[in-house]
This record gives structure tokens, C-alpha cells and sequence, in this order.
């Protein structure tokens, strides 16, 4: 064998390592790359689909729930949608929601609120964001409520502010007794003084 055809067999030969490691250093690595993120990318839309299950199971829309005790008093509540949660059986997280308490002899007390975290085993309820109470001609605005059926008492805090026909008051806090029929309304901080405006 000549030289010549020894160089040109040199020249294949390491062209051929030249590509293979061309090849390699190259495409192998981006493949691997490529199926490491379609696998990443499977995943993630797993997880997603697992938690959006996951969160359709925990929601219902258009819930309503109605108590009534043994003299006749109710308690409603309805919600545009809610979510249950799992480490709490008995609490249910509502949105957009209204209730309606309806007691003998009294007139009806009607709230409505963004929020609200109802207890299904006892009916207390803490309603928040926006909330708007209408007890005959008196009308309350806050942020925050609790209901508590244990000892017949609302409380309502958080930017008050009551008014009816002729007056209108600025506090920290109001407290509705449900069976005595009585309003309290105070400040938080006994130096400070409830706001009272009045049309006479």
C-alpha cells in the first residue's frame, strides 16, 4: 500500500471520529435535554390535573344550609360556591353569601358578605370582607362579624359604621344581643370616643 492511499484512509478514519464526537458532544446531549424537560413538563401537568381534582372534589356551587331549633327560630344561609376543608370536617368556606336569622317576635336579620367560615355543628358563622347587616330600618357596614349561636350574640368590628333614619355612627365595635334585643356599641380603646352624627 502506497502512502497515498494510507493518508486517504487517515483522512476517513478521522473524519469519522471527528463526526462521532461532533455527534455526540451535540445532539446526544440535547436529546437527553429535550426528553428530561418533556418528562418535566408531563409531570407538572400531572400535578396540575391531580390538584385541580383535588380542588373540584373540595367545591360546590349554589350551597344553602337552613337550621331550625325547637322554638321555631331559623337560621339560613346560602352561598354562590364553596370549598370544604380536609383537616376541618365540620367548617365550610363560603363566598358571596347571605343569611337570614329569623327569630319569634323579633324582626329578621339579614347579612350579606363577601366571605364567611360556617361551622356545620354548631351554625357559627364569622363572616368577612364587605359585610352588610340590615335589622329593620338600621344598617351596619364592616369588614369582619361573628355569629354565635352558643350565646346568642353577634359582634361586629372592623370599620364600623351604623346608621339609620336620623343617626349615623363611626366605632370599633358593635354587639347585638339576640335574645335581650340590645345594641352595644363601643371603642376598643376606652379614651377614645364613638363618633355619633345626627340629623336633629
Amino acid at each position: 500500500m502506497n502512502n497515498k492511499k494510507v493518508f486517504q484512509y487517515s483522512l476517513v478514519a478521522l473524519l469519522f471520529i471527528t463526526s462521532f464526537i461532533f455527534y455526540y458532544k451535540y445532539f446526544v446531549d440535547d436529546v437527553s435535554l429535550v426528553e428530561e424537560n418533556i418528562s418535566k413538563n408531563i409531570s407538572e401537568e400531572t400535578n396540575d390535573e391531580i390538584n385541580l381534582n383535588n380542588s373540584n372534589k373540595n367545591q360546590i356551587e349554589n350551597l344553602k344550609y337552613i337550621s331550625e331549633d325547637l322554638l321555631g327560630n331559623m337560621y339560613t344561609v346560602t352561598a354562590k360556591s364553596a370549598t370544604f376543608k380536609e383537616d376541618k370536617s365540620n367548617e365550610v368556606q363560603l363566598f358571596e353569601v347571605k343569611a337570614e336569622i329569623i327569630r319569634k317576635n323579633q324582626e329578621a336579620i339579614y347579612i350579606y358578605s363577601k366571605k364567611a367560615n360556617y361551622n356545620k355543628m354548631n351554625n357559627n358563622t364569622v363572616f368577612k370582607k364587605k359585610v352588610n347587616v340590615k335589622y329593620g330600618n338600621q344598617t351596619i357596614n364592616s369588614e369582619t362579624l361573628s355569629l354565635n349561636f352558643k350565646d346568642n350574640v353577634i359582634e361586629i368590628f372592623d370599620k364600623v359604621y351604623y346608621f339609620d333614619e336620623n343617626t349615623k355612627i363611626s366605632a370599633d365595635r358593635v354587639e347585638i344581643d339576640l335574645i335581650k334585643k340590645k345594641f352595644k356599641i363601643s371603642m376598643i380603646k376606652e379614651k377614645d370616643k364613638v363618633n355619633i352624627t345626627s340629623k336633629n
